[in-house]
């Protein structure tokens, strides 16, 4: 699969149509065609613009997701689904989740910030 396959891929995982997409990152709609047949080389002011747009470059570019394989298949997708929404949903989703989070208030639960979730701060009476 080349780069634009893998252009048209991101373009839809956000939602959008050639057009709206072509709008988004400041070209036309044929350029944009060209781009995701593979006919049209990727440029560096073309590809901060699809950056701005949340477009994962890296896979764009690369074939592999930036979010890495760390994250696993269920987070990626997670992952990729918010992405996808608009910005007041995306607020709606993390003030939920946040309160999903409080609410069962699981200790020792694996965050963004280790790859390893085995790691547990030792007890107060015992540091």
């Amino acid at each position: 699969m080349g780069f634009g396959a893998r252009l048209a891929e991101e373009r839809k995982r956000l939602g959008l149509k050639q057009a709206e997409f072509a709008s988004l990152v400041g070209t036309d709609v044929p350029k944009q065609s060209l781009y995701e047949n593979d006919r049209r080389e990727l440029r560096a002011d073309y590809l901060a613009r699809l950056a701005d747009a949340r477009v994962d470059v890296v896979y764009v570019l690369t074939g592999q997701r930036s979010e890495g394989d760390w994250l696993g298949a269920g987070a990626s997708e997670l992952l990729s689904a918010y992405l996808a929404l608009p910005p007041d949903l995306q607020d709606l989703l993390v003030r939920f989740v946040d309160g999903l989070r409080s609410h069962l208030a699981i200790p020792g639960a694996r965050t963004l910030h280790s790859r390893a979730s085995d790691y547990r701060a030792p007890e107060p009476d015992q540091a």
